[in-house]
């Protein structure tokens, strides 16, 4: 892994340091030598560049979020799939984690946790406009800058949500702590689900807490499934009543009692922040649908603001602007209230002239092709401004987006912005036939096009070649159509194709096998792998075995067993720009040894260990921060410290010194306060922290003004 530091990548980035590690890729920081500037890079792992399912979520995952530009979203400036390296490179960001963030404060204000929310929400706006479910919304997935802006990372398990066909990876993904029911139940997801997630983070923020938690991920899964939270008011009696019944909509185990998108649940806070006193009593009864009230209110609101935005268009017609519906309603509600008074002091003079415009409905444009839009009768009363033509994956011409919302009144003439598909990229299906199915399912993915395998006996055509395809060889089609590749398969008999069961878990390998009517013998063996993996089976994959016959599995006992850490240690502005030595040490062992220059704000550094155990940082013999590793999701969380009064001290080692304790809240629900220091100490900034040190980092944050 660390043999890659200096590599230099098709000559342009130069790795600096590993920064992060996920299941398939590894983070770097790199160095830009074009644009001279710091990028991340994310390279997948040496030993996946031959696994065919994980180079193909690599490259979606590129794909997807390429099309995402937002500021509260991770940007995408390049990518390479060619050659022994393939990579994305994406914005830098120099922050923690959300929920490092949780971890270090406790819970949190409710005016910051509104602040994070409305982000993560406008993030997820923007993405499921292009049609895309992150479907692993987790605060751990959220990153915080030290300016308090949030940006959502790792759309990598996203899928298209026009997408037709589901496959495995589909079912029951993302944290389970963070999963939707519906995920959990292994059922189709949808924007809905992304907001459940929201529902949840929002709850942990509010709360310091998890709404479920258990000791395995199935219990947790159950219980997202069939258990109600702990009420936040019970947790955090401060948090105003509207805000928990935000939270609490969007939890809804019914995901259509949740708000019905992200816009929504945005206009929701806006309400919200115009008056946190407010109560929605929203209704979740099946004979009511949810919200029915609210999005009345909210369609209102809506008209509201559409004829504040033609009194606008009067004052400056040379203007269009594009505003997020939670501005809009501020505005219109604004706007709708001066119009009124002017009206009034005017005597309504204006009401009744024979130069009234007529009020029109907006007709709904998307899924129309452009021409035929512009010809319609219904669509004469509009002004057409295209925005946006270029290769979607809609049909060539259809509009895709309209910048007012169908079914509100506005006034004839009324502009209205569209964007316009430029079409898709057509391809020809390949000749298929006799090739091994492996190497026709290498030259579709080669093309971008998605398939499907069926097997179909005939004796005619040798086992696992390919009879034909549906469309067939020479058809052109569109680079989102699935091709169904028809595949010969053996005659019926007694014998049964043994399946790959190395790298399974051996539960997984015993379902597999019982299904196959095939008897299991488990011999555990001394091994690296996790335990209960298994690492050798007495049959190969593909070979023929009679029914009743019996496989013997090979299985991790996991005694040389351990994973691997990222530790992310933060230091105080102004603190020294000298050497110090960095010890690592976990369970009484050094497992680190390095040197630091506190003046670069943070340190990373790599360890090995099992489940979950406690890590201790020292800086030149004394003790600087504890903190508790959980090694099989690769979390570190801070327990003590940060102890900054070391830097105050002679820079002779001194031995560990003993942490003075956390203050205690001295009223129920206020914030946990930082770790008491000497007198001429300065305050701890936190695990990089945004604002710096006080009773909050979050105090200078935007949204205090409301």
């Amino acid at each position: 892994m660390e043999n890659y530091i200096g590599k230099r990548l098709t000559g342009r980035y130069e790795l600096v340091k590993l920064i992060g590690s996920g299941g398939m890729a590894n983070v770097y920081e790199a160095k830009d030598l074009l644009e001279n500037k710091t990028v991340a890079v994310k390279l997948l792992k040496e030993e996946y560049l031959t696994n065919e399912e994980f180079v193909r979520r690599f490259r979606n995952e590129s794909k997807v979020i390429a099309v995402l530009d937002h500021p509260n979203v991770v940007k995408v400036y390049d990518v390479n799939f060619t050659g022994a390296e393939q990579y994305i490179v994406m914005e830098f960001i120099d922050g923690i984690t959300l929920r490092q963030y949780i971890s270090h404060q406790g819970r949190l204000r409710w005016k910051d946790s509104v602040h994070f929310v409305t982000q993560i929400l406008m993030a997820l706006e923007h993405a499921h406009e292009h049609g895309v479910i992150h479907r692993d919304i987790k605060s751990q997935n959220i990153m915080l800058l030290r300016d308090g802006t949030i940006k959502v990372m790792d759309f990598g398990i996203a899928r298209f949500a026009r997408e037709n066909i589901r496959s495995m990876d589909d079912r029951a993904i993302g944290s389970v702590h963070y999963i939707s029911p519906e995920q959990a139940c292994g059922e189709e997801s949808d924007e809905k689900s992304d907001l459940y997630s929201v529902g949840v983070i929002l709850y942990e923020m509010l709360t310091g807490r998890v709404p479920f938690d258990g000791d395995t991920p199935e219990q947790v899964a159950m219980k997202h499934i069939h258990n109600r939270p702990v009420p936040i008011h019970d947790l955090a009696p401060d948090v105003p009543t509207g805000l928990c019944e935000i939270a609490e909509k969007a939890m809804q185990k019914d995901k259509n009692l949740r708000y019905r998108s992200a816009g929504e649940m945005l206009e929701a806070i806006e309400r919200f922040k115009m008056n946190p006193n407010i109560v929605f009593e929203y209704k979740y009864m099946a004979e009511e649908p949810a919200s029915t009230k609210y999005s009345r209110s909210v369609r209102e609101i809506q008209e509201e603001d559409a004829e504040a935005a033609d009194a606008e268009e009067e004052v400056d017609e040379q203007i269009i602007v594009k505003r997020s519906p939670t501005i809009l309603i501020l505005a219109g509600i604004a706007a709708a209230c001066v119009i009124t008074a002017v009206l009034v002091l005017l005597g309504f003079f204006y009401y009744g002239s024979e130069g009234k415009v007529e009020d029109v409905v907006m007709p709904n444009l998307v899924g129309m092709d452009y021409d035929q839009a512009r010809s319609m009768e219904e669509c004469k009363n509009f002004y057409f401004v295209v925005i946006e033509n270029e290769l979607t994956e809609y049909p060539k011409g259809q509009i895709y987006y309209q910048s007012i919302d169908p079914g509100i009144k506005v006034k004839a003439n009324r502009r209205v912005q569209v964007k316009v598909s430029a079409g898709v990229d057509v391809l020809e299906v390949p000749d298929l036939t006799g090739k091994y199915v492996g190497d026709a399912e290498d030259e579709l993915f080669k093309l971008g096009l998605d398939y499907t395998v069926r097997t179909v006996e005939d004796d005619s055509v040798e086992a696992d070649r390919v009879i034909s395809t549906d469309p067939p060889a020479g058809q052109e089609v569109e680079q989102s159509t699935q091709v169904i590749i028809y595949v010969s398969r053996a005659k019926a008999s007694s014998s049964i194709k043994v399946p790959r069961l190395v790298g399974y878990d051996i539960e997984t390998a015993r379902e597999k096998l019982a299904a196959l009517d095939l008897v299991v013998n488990v011999e555990e063996v001394d091994s690296e792998e996790k335990p209960g993996t298994v690492i050798e089976q007495s049959l190969p994959q593909n070979e023929y075995a009679e029914s009743g016959s019996t496989i013997t599995l090979k299985v991790s006992n996991g005694s040389g067993y351990s994973t691997k850490a990222s530790l992310t240690v933060s230091f105080p502005e102004g603190a020294p720009n000298r050497e110090y030595a960095i010890q690592v040490i976990v369970g009484g062992e050094e497992v680190l040894r390095s040197t630091v220059n506190p003046s670069s704000g943070t340190w990373v550094g790599e360890i090995e260990g099992q489940g979950t155990m406690t890590a201790s940082v020292v800086l030149d013999g004394q003790l600087y921060a504890s903190f508790e590793v959980n090694f099989e999701d690769n979390i570190a969380t801070l327990t003590e410290g940060y102890y900054t009064s070391i830097f105050n001290e002679p820079s002779e080692p001194s031995g560990p010194s003993e942490p003075s304790q956390p203050e205690q809240p001295s009223e129920p629900g206020e914030q946990p306060s930082e770790p008491s220091q000497p007198e001429d100490s300065s305050e701890p900034a936190g695990p990089a922290g945004p604002g710096g040190g006080g009773d909050s980092p979050m105090d200078a944050l935007p949204g205090d003004e409301w």
